[in-house]
């Protein structure tokens, strides 16, 4: 193997635990962000389930941020189709 190779491969197994690690900071930073908050809420009103619909959201918020992060999931990117169609639309029309 060449050295050229073995830098490429460096690299590339460089990216990919850079990655796993941002993945696994951000989901951990969603769900206790939510638990925090959740737990706060709690202390201050005086209840006990404002914590568990606090982790919920932040399980959904992890899993939304991990879908970002590899790529399955674009925001924005279904209202940028729906002005293209509409802008089209608007063309043939005149």
């Amino acid at each position: 193997m060449r050295k050229r190779d073995e830098k490429k491969d460096r690299k590339e197994i460089i990216k990919a635990l850079s990655m796993i690690l941002q993945i696994g900071l951000s989901m951990m930073v969603c769900m206790g962000m939510s638990l925090a908050i959740g737990f706060y809420l709690d202390k201050l009103l005086g209840t006990k389930f404002w914590m568990i619909i606090m982790m919920v959201i932040g399980v959904m918020a992890s899993f939304r941020s991990l879908l970002v992060l590899t790529g399955v999931y674009h925001p924005g990117r279904g209202r940028e189709k729906e002005e293209e169609k509409e802008n089209r639309d608007g063309n043939s029309q005149n």
